[in-house]
């Protein structure tokens, strides 16, 4: 299989103005492969980022990935940010979509009434 790199990007998600805070931080490098897949691989250390956060960004590509019809790509995690009391799951699902939109960016068309 072939992959090219196409990024490597931080997904930051970090809110501290609320009751509940969240905190959560991801590195992944996304790559393009010549599959119709999508495909997810953890690479961070278990010590750097615990196995159900680094679930949590494996969700949140996938459900990009989904919502936004893209296929044919590789998501590595390299690294994350946590934190004991402030990190939950889903903070990393959306550090994960929030690093993916660098990538991927949404497209805002304004289609033509016919």
């Amino acid at each position: 299989m072939k992959k090219e790199l196409l990024a490597e990007v931080e997904g930051r998600y970090v809110r501290s103005c609320c009751s509940i805070p969240k905190y959560g931080i991801v590195t992944l490098q996304i790559y393009r492969i010549d599959s119709q897949e999508i495909r997810f691989e953890n690479h961070c250390p278990p010590e750097r980022l615990p196995e159900r956060f680094a679930e949590g960004v494996e969700e949140g590509v996938y459900y990009f990935a989904s919502e936004h019809g893209i296929q044919g790509i590789q998501v590595e995690l390299l690294d994350g940010g946590w934190h004991e009391s402030d990190s939950h799951k889903r903070d990393f699902m959306f550090a994960a979509i929030l690093a993916l939109f660098k990538v991927f960016p949404q497209k805002n068309e304004v289609q033509e009434e016919k």
